[in-house]
């Protein structure tokens, strides 16, 4: 994108996750400030599609951009149940600055804390997702599918094999692995898209998972069959 006013909000977040996460973190924080800023670039692009499908108005659209792009830039200076509200803060100051008005930093805000939503274990998922339907603007909902959706598919594989590099572990003990909780994981964030377009994109991953899946299971021996003989 070549809107310079994206352009020093993506490079003020990268500079400020990177502070903050090694100061928390000084051995590892530059790899998860890192990791994180290209999350934040997934779900920027995952944004487009939803906002072209979904035919958001250019208000609306901007809106959630500049959400997207904040929604993660607290991840190292609070607890996570946090980072939303915090978020929300460091936006508001930092377009406050560059001028913006201040209904649009309001709306901004909103989306950057309504992102970050504690589903309860003791109700039920789709009562929760209508509830978010009906009480939040379109633009927190866009934000928060285009997050979900890293959660999902080709992401969520990455995410469960990587650090498995870092240890002795074997193919196919990464093979059972991913076929364990990262594949409920990516089940029930699918569950949890608001959006038409991000319920179809969910789908298409969730899809392409699970089919990973079958394919480990064809090709991979997952249990030894002549253990015990």
């Amino acid at each position: 994108m070549d809107d310079p006013r994206y352009k020093r909000i993506a490079e003020y977040i990268k500079r400020y996750m990177l502070k903050h996460a090694t100061t928390g973190d000084p051995l590892h924080g530059e790899r998860r400030a890192t990791a994180r800023y290209w999350h934040t670039l997934s779900v920027f692009k995952n944004l487009q599609t939803i906002l072209e499908s979904e035919g958001a108005d250019p208000e609306t659209r901007e809106v959630a951009q500049v959400a997207a792009l904040f929604h993660d830039v607290d991840s190292y200076t609070v607890e996570h149940a946090y980072h939303g509200d915090r978020g929300a803060e460091t936006a508001e100051k930092f377009l406050a600055k560059e001028g913006y008005a201040a209904p649009f930093i309001e709306r901004v805000k909103r989306a950057v804390r309504d992102h970050n939503y504690d589903y309860d274990d003791e109700r039920p998922v789709a009562e929760q997702i209508a509830e978010i339907v009906r009480d939040n603007p379109k633009e927190s909902l866009y934000v928060m599918d285009a997050d979900i959706l890293d959660k999902i598919g080709a992401s969520n594989i990455l995410a469960a094999v990587m650090p498995l590099g870092l240890s002795d572990k074997h193919a196919y003990e990464a093979a059972r692995l991913l076929a364990l909780w990262p594949l409920e994981r990516a089940q029930f964030w699918a569950s949890t898209l608001t959006t038409a377009t991000g319920c179809a994109m969910g789908a298409q991953r969730l899809a392409f998972y699970e089919t990973f899946i079958a394919h480990l299971r064809d090709e991979i021996a997952l249990t030894d069959p002549f253990l015990g003989v």
